[in-house]
């Protein structure tokens, strides 16, 4: 699931239920750094501009990736 969180709050609902040793790939001059959903819940700041994919599947061997969000995704709704 892909989520557009809004706030550093709105991020740790979308890491719910995540694994903290399952990897996060993070997409290079994003400003985030963190290598693990552990790590990853500790960010304090979150821009507005991330967005955060995580899978559906509980396993820690799978990723969570964070990337930017394109202008298209904020004014799109999906179908």
């Amino acid at each position: 699931m892909r989520y557009k969180a809004k706030s550093a709050a709105a991020l740790q609902l979308a890491l719910a239920g995540l694994p903290d040793q399952m990897r996060v790939e993070i997409e290079p001059d994003i400003g985030v750094s963190a290598k693990t959903v552990a790590e990853l819940r500790m960010v304090t700041a979150w821009p507005e501009n991330l967005a955060i994919t995580t899978p559906l599947e509980r396993d820690p061997e799978s990723t969570v990736k964070v990337d930017k969000v394109s202008a298209a995704t904020r004014t799109s709704p999906k179908p």
